[in-house]
């Protein structure tokens, strides 16, 4: 038995010192769910604005153009449970929060991060922000979340190439390095659109309460909410189920209509953004994102 437990040891402890030294390494290479965490306690008495959503917030509001000081709290496929948990968790500390501006985006009612493809991402939230989520044990490690292969990729591209994918400026906005319109933009249109579109509404009624709960205690808050339906490219738009777009289009009306303190703004389809405003079928690049945070602040500043 001795013999055997020297020989487990022997073969798996370097396999462990191996495995503690990557989640290390890893934990090192900056992130931007780090930076935002960071802004917002060190900032929580002076942030005026909070911006909440997915990629389209994240890569389509500046808040460098913005009047009042803000921070984009938007992360590629964040779903609006985790808006909301980043709002529940947070809005006590916000002294001078005022507004809250949440995408409502086609697939906003009809996802949740924790259901999908992507759920590895929640390990992002659980080790770098104090917003709680319903995680498991793999959420509080890289080495178990992501595969093997990947944060290989990783390791070598920050500390042997010394570079990052992810570029946010100080407020919380992502930008590209190359931000060019991309050639293929038609056939990139229609495949994103089918994969947007939901399978089941299964979801829509939790969804549908979450943003109704957001809008209310905000509401008790004294804080504003601006829904907003990002600008997307004309042949997406034109891929997109009518049914699906419809019940997201009907909810921030109603939410509109029903509560004193939120208001929808529907940009989906804005003749003022040109295919060079947009990076891809559904987010827009540098140059769309300063045109649409202008038109944001001129809303917000009424």
């Amino acid at each position: 038995m001795r013999t055997f437990l020297k020989l487990f040891l022997f073969f798996c402890l370097p396999v462990l010192v191996l495995g503690c030294a990557m989640e290390f390494a890893l934990r090192q290479i900056p992130n931007a769910y780090q930076v935002k965490s960071d802004y917002l306690k060190a900032h929580h008495n002076s942030i005026k604005t909070l911006l909440l959503g997915s990629s389209h917030i994240l890569y389509g509001v500046n808040p460098e153009f913005l009047t009042a000081d803000a921070l984009n709290y938007g992360h590629v496929s964040q779903t609006i449970d985790i808006d909301y948990a980043i709002l529940r968790q947070h809005v006590n500390d916000l002294e001078a929060l005022e507004t809250v501006v949440l995408r409502l985006s086609y697939t906003t009612l009809f996802e949740q991060l924790k259901e999908g493809d992507e759920r590895w991402r929640l390990k992002d939230y659980t080790l770098y922000t104090d917003v709680n989520l319903d995680s498991n044990l793999k959420d509080h490690f890289e080495i178990l979340s992501v595969k093997f292969k990947y944060n290989l990729e990783r390791l070598y591209a920050y500390y042997i190439l010394n570079q990052t994918s992810e570029h946010v400026n100080a407020r919380g906005w992502a930008f590209k390095e190359k931000d060019a319109t991309i050639e293929n933009i038609e056939d990139v249109s229609m495949r994103v659109a089918k994969k947007h579109t939901a399978t089941s509404d299964a979801l829509y009624s939790e969804n549908y309460k979450i943003l109704e709960n957001i809008i209310k205690e905000c509401n008790e808050s004294g804080i504003k909410v601006v829904l907003v339906t990002m600008p997307a490219y004309k042949a997406y738009i034109q891929h997109l189920d009518p049914l699906q777009l419809e019940k997201t289009i009907m909810a921030g009306k109603l939410m509109d209509s029903k509560y004193k303190n939120c208001i929808y703004l529907n940009y989906l389809d804005d003749k003022r953004f040109e295919t060079s405003d947009f990076l891809d079928a559904d987010h827009l690049n540098s140059q769309g994102a300063k045109k649409f945070s202008k038109i944001i602040n001129g809303i917000l500043m009424q």
